[in-house]
C-alpha cells in the first residue's frame, strides 16, 4: 500500500504543513509525485485540493488515514528535483510550504489550471474512437467530453500514453487555449467525389497537393473561395479539418546574431570551464572582455549535447538586449520568463518550456526555476546584484538555488561580472568555485578614461548646479560629435524633500519616518515606502512662511536641468516612474540602438549590460548617495554601481570618457573605481567585513517585528530576544552575537513600529537556525503574535 504525502492548497498558516493520506487500489498505479490530487479534508471531509510530494510504504502513525478522492492529473505537472527545491527554501530560509511551493508551481493559482483534450495527430487515427477524435478537434475538459459520451468506455488516459490524443493545461475563467484551423487532404481521398463543375472543390484540392497542410484563412484567400466548399469537401471525406494549439510570440525573431571567433583569453576560459571537474565557476571579467559570447558559446555546447540551458539576467532591462542575442543565435529554442509579462504570458511560455518547445529559459530571478528537463548549464550575468535575492517569502538567493539544481543535474553554473560580490570572489579564493579572469576588453576598444570631480571644489567657484563645469563642457562637445551620453543618477523624482527656509520645517509622511519626494511632473509629494501622496504646500503648513523650497535633486530635475543647458538634445529619462510596462524597456533598447536619443538619464536600471557602441561619454552625477546608505554593503554597491556604469562608455571604436562627482573623491571605493582596480577594492573591504564580523565571515539573521503600537512592539522584540537567549545558552553555542532589539533605520512604515533583532553568527550554524523555527515558525512558547508582523530574512541584504 502506498501513503502519500500532500502539499494542499492554502492560504492559511493553520493548514501550512504536511497531511497524510491512503490510496485505494484502484488509484494506486496511477499516482506520482508531482500529479494533483482531490482529498477529503477535516470533520465535514470537505473536498481540498493538494500536490503529492512524497510517496512512502509504510505508515507510522496511530491514527486511520483517509483516502485521497480523485487524481486530477495524468502526468506530474511539476518535476520530484523542483519539490525539493522547495523544501530546501522552507528550511534554509524559514519560509512557509505555501509560499515555497508556489515559486516551483505554474505562474498563477495553481487550482486554477484545467486539462483540456485535444487531437491532432492524424498519423495515429484510432477508427474504433472515430466519434471522440472527432468531437476533440477542438479541445475540451473531461466534464465536456463525459457530457458528450456519457457511456464513454475509451479509456482517456490510454489514448494520451499511446499518442492518439494531447493534453495542455489552460486557466480556468480566461480565455480558451488559442488554437488555428488547419486543413489537409486525406491520405485515401478520391477525386471521383468530386463534380466536374465543383471549380471551387477543384482548386483547393490542387492547392493542398502542393502544400499539404494549410491554414484554412490562408486556403480560403489563396484560393479565392469560401467555407461552404470546405463543408463540402468535408463531409465527402476528402479532407481533414484540425485544431492546432498555438501561443503568442513573445520573443520575436531577430536578425541572426553571427558566432564571433573567441580570442585567445576568452577560449583559454572557455575550455576550461568545459573541461573542469568542478561545478561552479566565476568569470571576471572587465566591462566590454566578451562573456557573452563565452555565455552563447557554453549553451551551444550543452545544447550539442542535448541539454537545455537556463540564462539569468538581474533587470527587465537587460531582456531585450540578451533575448536578441541569443534567440539570433538559437532561433525558435529561446523562452522567457519575467515579471513584466501578463500573467497569460508568463503562463504560455511555462506551458511550452514544460512541454519541452524551448530548450533555453532566459529571465531575471524567478526563472532559475523553469521546469527544464536535462538541465546542462544555467548562467547568472552581472552575478553581484542584488536583484538576485526575493525580499518576499521564500526569501530566496537565486545564485544558491542554481548551485542546487547543477549539482542535481550535474551541470555547470557560470557566474558573471566585472564587479563580483564580495561573497562570490571570496568562494573563488577559497577554492568553492573556479575563478577565470578577462582583463582586456574584447573589442580593440580600451578601458575609458575616469575622472573623480570635487563637488567642493565646484562649490567654492560658485558652482551650484548639478552638473560641474567640466561635465557641462563634455556633454556639449559629445553633442557636437553626433555621439551618445549617459547620465546615472541613482534617486528617482524631482528634489529629495522640500523644506521652509524661515523654520527648517521638512514635509514629512504623516504614516512614515520619511521625508517625502517631490515629483515637480504631476506636482505632488510621493512617499516612496507606503506610496501615500499630497499636493505640494504653497504655503509652510508650520510657520505659514511661503519660503518653500526644494532640496536636492532626483532624475526628474536632472532632466529638467538637461532641457535647460541642451535644448537641442534628444533627452530620455528611465527610472521607476517612466517606467510604466513591458514595453518601456524595449523601447529604450532600440531608440539607443537607433542612435535616436543624445542623452540616457536614468537610475541604476542603466547600469547593466547595455552594449551600445555610440556611447561615449558617463555622467555619475552623485557617487555618494549609496555611500549613505547607512549599510554594511554600502562601499561594496558604490564600487560596483561606479564601476558597471563607467563600463557602458566607450565600447565601439571611439574611446570613451566618464566623469565622476563626488563630495569624498578619497573614499577607497570611489578611487579604486576610477582605476578599474577590482583586487584592491578587494583586498580593503574584505579586511573591514572581518574586524566588523560581517558576511563571509559571520552569517546574518535580522528578525523584524511590526506593530501598530511603538511600546507593545519593542516588548514583544523583547520578548522574543528571551526565548531565543534562553535557548542559546541551554545548547551552549559560541560565537553568536545578539544585537537589539533596537528601533529599524526606518522605524515606522504605514503606521507600523519596526523594530530589529541582529544576529551574527561565526560559522554556518544549523542549531541557531533550527532554535529561530522551533520560537518564530513552530511557535514552541505559543507566542501570541495577533497585531503584529514577523519577518525572519536569513542573510539579508539590506536592514531597512
Amino acid at each position: 500500500m502506498k501513503f502519500l504525502e500532500i502539499v494542499l492548497e492554502n492560504k492559511t498558516r493553520v493548514t501550512d504543513q504536511l497531511y497524510t493520506y491512503s490510496v485505494n487500489e484502484k488509484l494506486e498505479n496511477s499516482v506520482e509525485i508531482g500529479k494533483r490530487v482531490i482529498v477529503p479534508f477535516g470533520k465535514g471531509n470537505k473536498k481540498r485540493l493538494g500536490l503529492v510530494v512524497n510517496i512512502q510504504k509504510e505508515f507510522l502513525g496511530n491514527y486511520k488515514l483517509k483516502n485521497i478522492s480523485e487524481i486530477i492529473d495524468d502526468k506530474p505537472i511539476v518535476s520530484k528535483e523542483l519539490i525539493d527545491l522547495a523544501f530546501f527554501m522552507r528550511d534554509k530560509y524559514l519560509s512557509d510550504l505555501s509560499s515555497a511551493f508556489q515559486t516551483i508551481l505554474p505562474p498563477g493559482n495553481w487550482k486554477d489550471l484545467e486539462k483540456v483534450y485535444y487531437f491532432d495527430k492524424y498519423n495515429k487515427f484510432d477508427e474504433k474512437n472515430k466519434e471522440l477524435l472527432n468531437f476533440l478537434k477542438f479541445s475540451k475538459n473531461i466534464e465536456e467530453i463525459t457530457e458528450k459520451f456519457p457511456k464513454l468506455n475509451t479509456d482517456l488516459s490510454y489514448l494520451v500514453d499511446n499518442n492518439n490524443i494531447s493534453t495542455k493545461y489552460i486557466i480556468k475563467n480566461q480565455s480558451k487555449i488559442k488554437s488555428k484551423t488547419f486543413i489537409e487532404l486525406r491520405d485515401d481521398f478520391y477525386f471521383d467525389k468530386i463534380k466536374k463543375n465543383a471549380k471551387s472543390q477543384i482548386k483547393i484540392i490542387e492547392y493542398l497537393e502542393k502544400n499539404r497542410k494549410v491554414e484554412q484563412s490562408i486556403l480560403l484567400k489563396e484560393t479565392s473561395t469560401t467555407s461552404s466548399s470546405i463543408k463540402s469537401l468535408l463531409e465527402k471525406e476528402v479532407i481533414l479539418k484540425t485544431e492546432e494549439v498555438y501561443y503568442r510570440e513573445v520573443v520575436e525573431n531577430n536578425k541572426k546574431y553571427n558566432k564571433i571567433k573567441l580570442n585567445k583569453e576568452q577560449e583559454e576560459v572557455f575550455y576550461n570551464i568545459l573541461n573542469s571537474d568542478k561545478n561552479f565557476n566565476l568569470i571576471h571579467g572587465v566591462t566590454g572582455s566578451g562573456k557573452t559570447e563565452i555565455y552563447l558559446q557554453l549553451t551551444e555546447e550543452v545544447l550539442n549535447k542535448g541539454k537545455t540551458a537556463i540564462i539569468l539576467v538581474p533587470e527587465i532591462s537587460l531582456t531585450p538586449q540578451t533575448i536578441e542575442r541569443f534567440s539570433g543565435r538559437f532561433p525558435g529554442k529561446v523562452a522567457v520568463l519575467h515579471s513584466k509579462l501578463l500573467q497569460s504570458e508568463k503562463f504560455e511560455q511555462w506551458q511550452q518550456i514544460k512541454n519541452g518547445d524551448f530548450k533555453i529559459v532566459v529571465g531575471a530571478r524567478s526563472a532559475v526555476f523553469a521546469p527544464l528537463d536535462k538541465l546542462g548549464i544555467i548562467i547568472v550575468d552581472e552575478e553581484h546584484e542584488t536583484s538576485y535575492i526575493s525580499e518576499k517569502n521564500p526569501k530566496y538567493n537565486a545564485l544558491e538555488i542554481a548551485e542546487k539544481r547543477v549539482l542535481k543535474n550535474s551541470g555547470k553554473l557560470v557566474l558573471g561580472s566585472a564587479t563580483p560580490s564580495i561573497i562570490s570572489y571570496n568562494n573563488a579564493i577559497s577554492g568553492k568555485y573556479n575563478l577565470y579572469t578577462l582583463e582586456n576588453r574584447a573589442t580593440n576598444s580600451v578601458l575609458p578614461e575616469v575622472e573623480i570631480v570635487d563637488m567642493r571644489e565646484e562649490l567654492k567657484k560658485g558652482n551650484i548646479s548639478i552638473f560641474s563645469s567640466e561635465l557641462k563642457e563634455a556633454v556639449e562637445s559629445n553633442l557636437k560629435k553626433g555621439k551618445q551620453s549617459i547620465l546615472f543618477l541613482n534617486k528617482r523624482g524631482h528634489t529629495s524633500y522640500i523644506f521652509c527656509r524661515r523654520c527648517g520645517h521638512v514635509e514629512i509622511c504623516t504614516h512614515c519616518d520619511v521625508s517625502m519626494t517631490y515629483h515637480k511632473s504631476s506636482n505632488r509629494l510621493i512617499c516612496h515606502h507606503c506610496g501615500r501622496t499630497k499636493m505640494k504646500p504653497v504655503v509652510c503648513p508650520n510657520c505659514g512662511s511661503k519660503y518653500i523650497k526644494e532640496f536636492g535633486a532626483g532624475t526628474e530635475k536632472l532632466e529638467e536641468e538637461c532641457i535647460n543647458l541642451f535644448p537641442k538634445a534628444r533627452i530620455y529619462r528611465i527610472d521607476g516612474d517612466t517606467n510604466s510596462n513591458k514595453d518601456s524597456y524595449e523601447k529604450l533598447y532600440e531608440k539607443m540602438k537607433n542612435n535616436e536619443i543624445d542623452i540616457l538619464i536614468g537610475t541604476q536600471m542603466i547600469t547593466k549590460g547595455f552594449d551600445f557602441k555610440n556611447v561615449t561619454l558617463v555622467g555619475i552625477i552623485a557617487a555618494d548617495i549609496s555611500l549613505n546608505m547607512g549599510d554594511y554593503r554600502a562601499s561594496e554597491k558604490t564600487f560596483q554601481l561606479l564601476t558597471q556604469v563607467s563600463g557602458r562608455a566607450g565600447r565601439g571604436d571611439e574611446k570613451g570618457q566618464v566623469f565622476i562627482q563626488t563630495y569624498k573623491p578619497n573614499h577607497f571605493a570611489i578611487k579604486t573605481s576610477k582605476e578599474h582596480d577590482y583586487k584592491s577594492f578587494y583586498d580593503m573591504e574584505i579586511n573591514y567585513r572581518e574586524i566588523y564580523k560581517y558576511p563571509p565571515f559571520y552569517k546574518l539573521i535580522n528578525i523584524k517585528l511590526s506593530g501598530m503600537n511603538r511600546a507593545q512592539t519593542r516588548l514583544k522584540l523583547f520578548e522574543i530576544q528571551k526565548y531565543i537567549q534562553n535557548e542559546i545558552l541551554k545548547s551552549n553555542l559560541k560565537d553568536i552575537e545578539l544585537i537589539g532589539p533596537n528601533p529599524s533605520p526606518v522605524n515606522r512604515i504605514n503606521n507600523f513600529y519596526r523594530f530589529d533583532i541582529n544576529i551574527k553568527i561565526k560559522d554556518e550554524n544549523e542549531e541557531i537556525v533550527r532554535i529561530i523555527k522551533e520560537i518564530l515558525i513552530d511557535n514552541k512558547y505559543k507566542l501570541d503574535l495577533n497585531g503584529f508582523k514577523l519577518s525572519t530574512t536569513i542573510d539579508p541584504i539590506s536592514f531597512f
